[in-house]
């Protein structure tokens, strides 16, 4: 079960790999932010990861937790990756384009194919790896969110995944956080998941005293100096999305170049 000290999602409207078998096993260990205005979406993310092997050895390591397909951008968090299974965000997204859709088309197709997949996955690991799938599956959770433009207008869509299980079957739930409708539209929204303490401490008031980036940066800061299991860890990636496109604030050399973006239907 994933620790609920280290993951407290938030969302505050103003008025707020998993590799198992013979692979490592990503567990969770990730602090998102993100800030979204009525023209503006900023996401920041930190970049270490946990690994467990299926013997439960643990280890640590680095990657860009913030990904892109076509104008839908993206961040994970818990064990939300594992290729054998086909648990995969960015592929998945791929699959689930068609010609004309519009964004909340894309993710409804999306949260289906993620859902079946997870279960795939949980499935697999409750069979060949259980001490993994004890300790980050069951009863556990999977935060996707997914940022875009459409129709001019800053959007986006949180899926928490949450796995159920038994002795012989598995179970995932979704649950949905959107904005719009679930925020003001010309107010600011705060969207945080990380160590919980730092997390629940988060305010649009300070937020309202300096910019998006400053503010994500020192959140951020936080929650990896804060959790006392330093299950985060830097550089942090901030990236700017608006309806002009998306820009890198700062990365590391392991995130990607913003790729061009299809138009249709902002």
């Amino acid at each position: 079960m994933i620790d609920s000290r280290r993951i407290r999602p938030l969302v505050i409207p103003v008025f707020l790999f998993l590799q198992l078998l013979g692979v490592p096993a990503l567990g969770n260990s990730t602090t998102i932010v993100a800030v979204r205005t009525s023209t503006d979406i900023y996401i920041g993310a930190d970049s270490r990861v946990t690994g467990v092997r299926p013997d439960g050895t643990v280890y640590y390591d680095m990657k860009c937790k913030i990904g892109q397909v076509g104008k839908i951008f993206f961040a994970g968090a818990g064990p939300y990756e594992y290729g054998p299974t086909g648990l995969n965000i960015r592929l998945l997204l791929f699959e689930a384009q068609r010609p004309g859709a519009s964004v909340r088309e894309t993710i409804e197709r999306f949260e289906t194919l993620y859902a079946d997949a997870l279960t795939r996955t949980s499935r697999t690991a409750q069979k060949e790896s259980p001490m993994v799938y004890n300790k980050y599956f069951l009863n556990g959770h999977v935060y996707v969110y997914l940022f875009a433009f459409e129709n001019d207008i800053p959007v986006y869509f949180g899926r928490i995944f949450s796995v159920q299980g038994s002795d012989d079957s598995v179970t995932i739930s979704t649950e949905q956080r959107d904005c719009p409708p679930g925020c003001p539209h010309t107010e600011p929204t705060l969207l945080a998941i990380g160590y919980a303490d730092v997390i629940k401490k988060a305010s649009l008031d300070d937020l309202r005293t300096q910019p998006p980036v400053p503010f994500i940066t020192e959140v951020i800061e936080a929650s990896i100096n804060e959790d006392p299991d330093h299950k985060s860890g830097g550089p942090i990636d901030i990236l700017h999305l608006s309806k002009d496109g998306a820009s890198w604030v700062q990365k590391k050399k392991e995130c990607a170049a913003i790729q061009p973006q299809d138009n249709e239907h902002r």
